[in-house]
């Protein structure tokens, strides 16, 4: 009789088991997901630009913010996590359900945004967080998880109960009897607590890979992990809890409060203070983008009568650009193009440039006496910068 074979290697080092092959929308959702977000980001400032240049004749601001918050970045976000979760965990990739799901979800909320469903935005933007959940608990929880999620992770859930809460608030809002503040809080909630939590939690992951630093450890593989999962907890409570202040009336102390809790979670876990060690343009755009978020709350919160216009250093500048930037950063490592995303590609320059005009226009607008006019020319760059990255990555994410 033979002696006992070789020992084999761990289950995430091993090629997967032959069978049917995987869609790639299914084995790299970001392929979908990534373009899908630039469009919903057009029907969200290309509201402005039809508006400025006579095609329409009526505007919303809650609309434009609700669809690039719940259409254009939760479609950037949704891409990343069911592409990232699956290789985190050594887990399943999602299921064709429910990339079909997330992807009509978003796309309702976002058009149920700009003619003023909420309660179809809301419900449509709840399933999304439904179902992103529960893919994460499956992966993260069940038993054939190869690796837990690191600390900064426990941000996540919070950024959903934000979600979740925010969107409740912006459809009860609507409803007869309830107080009009319902839906301030809850624009509060959404437009800034989801993302402010993701940025961190989300960030503290993939801000070390791309600037070349190793991966953060798993949650409970040494008792320093958990000591850091208490204070990104900490932040990420810190940063709800101000929300709720600033809509009680505490608008200079609250962004600033908020401020400093994001930049101590992206200085000490995102690696923010430090040069990246690989080259690229789209590295050093992220670390730029990572302290205009906290630039803009600064702004917001030092000119209270300016408030709109500086927060838009944290969505253009800061959500925005970071977006773009982790984007581009999977898009080149997954379609083999990390020797272009060494250096400085045009459609990355291109992409820089039409966010910071846009970013500029906005901010002057308010001092400007073409306001409209001013607004439209942002949305037209915020347009052309994205047209040019989508130009050079669309046609490569969705080739087989």
């Amino acid at each position: 009789m033979s002696g006992p074979g070789p020992t084999p290697a761990p289950v995430r080092d091993v090629p997967p088991p032959a069978g049917p092959p995987v869609h790639r929308f299914r084995r790299e959702p970001f392929r979908l997901f990534f373009p899908l977000g630039v469009a919903l980001g057009w029907l969200g400032v290309g509201h402005w630009l039809l508006y400025a240049t006579g095609v329409t004749t009526t505007y919303s601001c809650q609309a434009h913010g609700l669809v690039q918050v719940q259409g254009f970045l939760m479609a950037f976000a949704t891409g990343f996590l069911l592409t990232a979760l699956p290789r985190r965990t050594a887990s399943p990739p999602p299921s064709a359900a429910e990339v079909g799901l997330a992807a009509v979800a978003l796309t309702a909320t976002s058009v149920a945004a700009i003619v003023e469903r909420w309660r179809i935005a809301e419900a449509a933007y709840g399933a999304v967080f439904a179902l992103l959940l529960r893919f994460a608990l499956r992966r993260f929880l069940g038993r054939g998880a190869g690796r837990r999620p690191p600390a900064a992770f426990v941000l996540v859930p919070l950024a959903a109960l934000a979600g979740v809460a925010g969107g409740a608030l912006l459809a009860g809002g609507t409803l007869p009897g309830v107080p009009a503040g319902a839906m301030t809080l809850g624009r509060l909630l959404v437009e800034q607590g989801v993302f402010l939590c993701l940025a961190v939690g989300v960030g503290s992951l993939v801000l070390p890979l791309m600037a070349g630093a190793p991966p953060p450890a798993d949650l409970g593989s040494a008792p320093g992990e958990t000591r850091r999962a208490v204070g990104y907890a900490a932040v990420g409570a810190v940063v709800l809890a101000s929300l709720a202040l600033e809509h009680a009336g505490w608008g200079r102390t609250a962004p600033l409060v908020r401020a400093a809790a994001v930049a101590a979670g992206l200085a000490l876990g995102g690696g923010a203070l430090g040069e990246p060690r690989r080259p690229g343009l789209h590295r050093r755009l992220a670390r730029l983008a990572a302290w205009l978020m906290p630039a803009g709350l600064t702004v917001s919160a030092a000119w209270p009568d300016y408030r709109v216009p500086a927060l838009h250093v944290l969505f253009i500048g800061g959500f925005g650009l970071l977006a773009f930037a982790v984007a581009t950063h999977v898009s080149f490592g997954h379609l083999g193009l990390e020797a272009v995303g060494a250096g400085s590609p045009t459609p990355v320059i291109a992409l820089a440039a039409g966010l910071g005009l846009a970013l500029a226009a906005r901010f002057v607008a308010d001092w400007s006496d073409s306001y409209f006019a001013h607004l439209g020319w942002a949305a037209a760059c915020w347009i052309g910068g994205s047209a040019a990255w989508l130009a050079y990555f669309g046609p490569r994410l969705l080739r087989r």
